[in-house]
């Protein structure tokens, strides 16, 4: 028989329990494989964030430049909800 070996290190830590149901919910909705698969994503992503590299959104890559110029435009719009908003 064949042993079986695995790949990648195992880390393990805690998270708070709103944290692990809205995980829980992202897998469940199809958003991911595996919790194991959100994490890796989680800390793919941050990491690339503290180097400076890309940055993945859905599986879309973006560089920090983009984020941040998305970032932008993401608050000049709910600046524009909150005014129309007010104005009712």
């Amino acid at each position: 028989m064949t042993e079986y070996t695995r790949k990648k290190p195992i880390i393990s830590g805690t998270v708070s329990p709103q944290h692990k149901r809205k995980i829980e919910k992202l897998v469940e909705d199809g958003e991911f494989a595996s919790v194991s698969d959100f994490i890796g994503q989680a800390v793919s992503d941050l990491l690339n964030k503290y180097e400076g590299k890309n940055v993945s959104v859905s599986g879309v890559q973006f560089t920090n430049d983009e984020m941040e110029m998305l970032k932008a435009i993401l608050r000049e719009k709910a600046d524009e909800i909150n005014f129309e908003k007010n104005k009712k």
